[in-house]
């Protein structure tokens, strides 16, 4: 089984908005062809947030069947612009049970899938960011007590990826999955990349960043962790191979 993920689909959902506006020409279907033509239905594959512009989940179901049409064994992950997510785990885990490829999504918990442990949180805009776009797709406000929740947020989830690892019966591969950059271009730690590198997982992919705001984000080693940027224009639209 092999681990692929894109971020910031960015889907139109039932308001039907586009992103012709940001350049990104008859989307969704560069990706969908990218994406049918790399992923099998045997792989797995991470959607690290800002799914869908829908705002409420009767909007989203469209993009959600979309997704599930998809191959691959998905894992979902909230995003800033995923205003139809919620913060109820069983009302999400209700919306999700006609979509068969969904393998697991992350609120406060780990996702196992084949030999994969996936760990993670939405995050927030650290104050180690250097100055970055604004605009609706891009930064958002800093705002010190969402980076205390999702600091907190992401331990909780790493804390049961710990609890999943100490039952399994054979080794797994840490893996941490976010939507914001737990680091930045700068390389200056963060309350996020030092968290998640004391747990040690071997990738962690993060989306977000757009446009010029992608020179932000940093990839490459640092702590011991492999970082990769997966949003959909700075991926090319193309899914991206995290383990062969």
């Amino acid at each position: 089984m092999r681990l692929f993920a894109i971020g910031d689909t960015h889907l139109p959902s039932e308001r039907n908005k586009d992103m012709h506006r940001f350049g990104w020409t008859d989307h969704p279907l560069p990706l969908e062809r990218n994406w049918d033509a790399t992923v099998t239905n045997d792989d797995a594959i991470i959607v690290a947030g800002d799914i869908s512009w829908g705002t409420r989940p009767s909007e989203v179901m469209g993009d959600l069947r979309w997704l599930d049409a998809r191959p691959g064994k998905k894992v979902l992950l909230r995003g800033n612009h995923d205003f139809w997510w919620g913060d109820s785990t069983s009302k999400l885990k209700k919306l999700f049970e006609p979509f068969s490829s969904f393998v697991g999504f992350i609120q406060n918990s780990a996702v196992e899938v084949g030999p994969y442990l996936i760990a993670g949180s939405r995050l927030w805009t650290a104050p180690e960011a250097p100055p970055m776009p604004g605009g609706e797709m891009g930064d958002v406000e800093l705002k010190p007590d969402y980076i205390e929740r999702e600091t907190r947020r992401l331990q909780l989830s790493i804390d049961d990826a710990k609890a999943r690892e100490a039952k399994a019966t054979s080794p797994k591969i840490r893996v941490c999955a976010v939507h914001f950059p737990p680091i930045y271009a700068n390389g200056l730690p963060t309350a996020f990349s030092r968290t998640l590198e004391a747990w040690k997982p071997e990738v962690c992919v993060y989306g977000h960043l757009h446009g010029p705001g992608i020179a932000a984000g940093f990839v490459g080693q640092h702590g011991g962790v492999r970082y990769v940027l997966a949003s959909c224009d700075a991926a090319q639209f193309k899914p991206v191979l995290l383990h062969d």
